[in-house]
């Protein structure tokens, strides 16, 4: 049996799901009502599949995915939820969650989904697909171009360094790598450093290189 934890804090999804995975391969090891206890229950259930809603209370799903991903072991992660933002959506793609499903999809793609994500393949819901498909042929289409030194300090970001360690590196002040950093934010259209972090593979190919 393939052992589910569901994070989810609404009693009639967590009483549906239970409902679906009866006399199927998966198991609900256990249930979860927020993201603290999600990342708790991880821990003590060792599950093979983490189902996570993206709104939840005490700490959110795309919270908890980040967590888990910073782990060198950590289970499958579904994402179940009733709505997406485009920013969450390319985050998403970016960790690398290995599947997404709409709650008001049909319930055989659940079923479809962890099937997949069993068998070490990811799986899209069509409707996510088709917009995060639609969100990275326009990004392509408006991708800038960045200098050595904004490259150089994605890298540093990259690798978790503080503005004080990148001061240091570069032999400037503190003060003038916030005023870098807020240039690359506006630059790339991210919100913060976490984001330019996730992406920084994404930014450093070949494709923002500047001529």
């Amino acid at each position: 049996m393939i052992r589910i934890l569901l994070s989810d804090d609404h009693p009639m999804i967590r009483t549906a799901i239970e409902v679906l995975l009866r006399e199927t391969p998966f198991e609900l090891a256990g249930t979860a009502t927020n993201g603290v206890q999600a990342l708790s229950e991880v821990e003590r259930l060792s599950p093979d599949v983490l189902l996570v809603d993206l709104e939840m209370p005490e700490l959110g799903g795309m919270d908890v995915i980040r967590k888990l991903q910073a782990q060198s072991e950590h289970p499958k992660i579904v994402i179940l939820t009733a709505a997406i933002d485009d920013s969450s959506l390319m985050e998403a793609r970016s960790l690398k969650v290995h599947g997404m499903v709409l709650k008001n999809s049909d319930p055989a793609y659940l079923l479809d989904c962890l099937e997949a994500v069993s068998a070490g393949r990811s799986w899209i819901d069509p409707e996510l697909q088709a917009r995060a498909e639609h969100l990275a042929e326009t990004f392509r289409g408006e991708r800038v171009a960045l200098a050595p030194r904004e490259r150089q300090l994605i890298r540093y970001i990259r690798r978790g360094l503080r503005n004080r360690e990148i001061a240091k590196e570069l032999g400037v002040t503190e003060g003038t790598v916030k005023v870098y950093l807020h240039a690359i934010f506006e630059k790339l259209g991210v919100k913060n450093r976490t984001e330019l972090a996730i992406r920084a593979d994404e930014f450093l190919t070949e494709s923002y290189l500047k001529n």
